[in-house]
């Protein structure tokens, strides 16, 4: 029996999308069902790890999964058949009765540019949001937060200036001093120190980019791994806070309208939470691409579609057809750095990168 009949692959952040030859997948299964053997086909359909949900690989190097989980499946990740598809059934038909119905094709997604209107800084709210955790002692992983994926805001007040290290970072951490950016350590990239240039109230937005899905590192910890050290003396007693999605009503609240001057190529600081609205004549499926903005999270009507990063190999977001109403409709935009526009762009169809071709 073949457990695991692997016609594609996963994606990472930073890498290729993975494809694999149809005709040379199909010649595969053929000579395994001939041979006798029962086989489960992975994936067979395509999905999308949404919010927050997606996984990550550690063999010496992290390396989170992107949104898409796609894989290069027969069925994509919107349900629309393939050439794989197509290849399968026909040998699968040499050896088994199939039905005559065939899934439709994918029809072209609704395109359209739109702008978003209002933001705000995520700094500014993310106080209000959920009481902190005064935690005595070394710097605290998420864990005693008590929730398990997502953002999480540390702070902490720093008497000077100096270099700044953890014994790890899980896994990735933007730091702020009175507000200002002057950093970022990512574990993928095994940095775990960062220079301050003064003292004052550092604040610290750590995203966790995946639990690790196998291996000695199951079940870590999240968080900066301590202990924190500035040149050499350990800073402790941190607060650290959730910065809960889950409602985007209390930050749509509190956006601001955005001045007309400038225009879309006025871009958008980071991080902040921007809001669009668009219209549409009913639910169907749509393809969200974000051109021009870094990295973030993005949200239809609430529901957090999980994250886009420009290192790609990812350029759009699937947006399934239920999601989307007749009518108006709002988009939310998450940017952690920053953007060169304000605008944002439905697609007539997915695209999810460079294949290793």
């Amino acid at each position: 029996m073949c457990a695991e009949f692997w016609n594609g692959w996963f994606d990472n952040w930073g890498t290729h999308h993975h494809t694999t030859d149809a005709a040379a997948s199909a010649a595969e299964l053929d000579a395994l069902l001939t041979a006798g053997a029962s086989v489960n086909i992975y994936m067979f359909h395509g999905g999308t790890n949404f919010g927050f949900t997606n996984g990550a690989n550690d063999k010496g190097i992290y390396e989170p999964t992107i949104t898409s989980y796609d894989y290069d499946a027969p069925l994509a990740e919107d349900g629309s058949p393939t050439a794989k598809y197509f290849a399968f059934r026909d040998v699968i038909a040499k050896h088994f009765p199939v039905p005559d119905e065939a899934p439709a094709k994918r029809q072209e997604a609704p395109a359209a540019v739109i702008s978003v209107e209002k933001s705000l800084p995520l700094l500014d709210i993310a106080p209000l949001l959920a009481s902190p955790s005064s935690v005595p002692g070394p710097v605290p992983t998420t864990e005693a937060t008590g929730r398990y994926r997502g953002f999480y805001l540390y702070e902490v007040d720093i008497a000077r200036s100096g270099v700044l290290s953890f014994a790890e970072v899980r896994d990735r951490a933007q730091f702020f001093l009175d507000d200002v950016p002057v950093g970022v350590l990512s574990r993928d990239l095994g940095e775990r120190a960062i220079t301050l240039p003064g003292g004052g109230r550092l604040r610290v937005l750590l995203e966790d980019l995946g639990r690790v899905n196998y291996g000695e590192r199951i079940g870590e910890p999240k968080g900066l791994i301590g202990p924190a050290l500035l040149n050499g003396t350990e800073v402790r007693d941190w607060e650290i806070r959730t910065v809960d999605m889950g409602d985007l009503g209390p930050f749509r609240d509190a956006a601001q309208e955005l001045p007309a001057a400038g225009g879309a190529e006025a871009g958008m600081p980071g991080p902040s939470l921007s809001f669009a609205r668009f219209e549409a004549d009913g639910p169907g499926d749509r393809f969200l691409r974000l051109d021009g903005w870094t990295k973030g999270v993005a949200f239809i009507n609430g529901f957090n579609l999980g994250r886009y990063w420009s290192r790609g190999p990812q350029r759009t977001l699937y947006v399934p057809g239920p999601l989307v109403r007749k009518g108006p409709n709002e988009l939310a935009v998450l940017e952690l750095h920053g953007s060169a526009t304000r605008e944002v762009t439905f697609a007539v169809g997915p695209d999810l990168g460079p294949d290793e071709k």
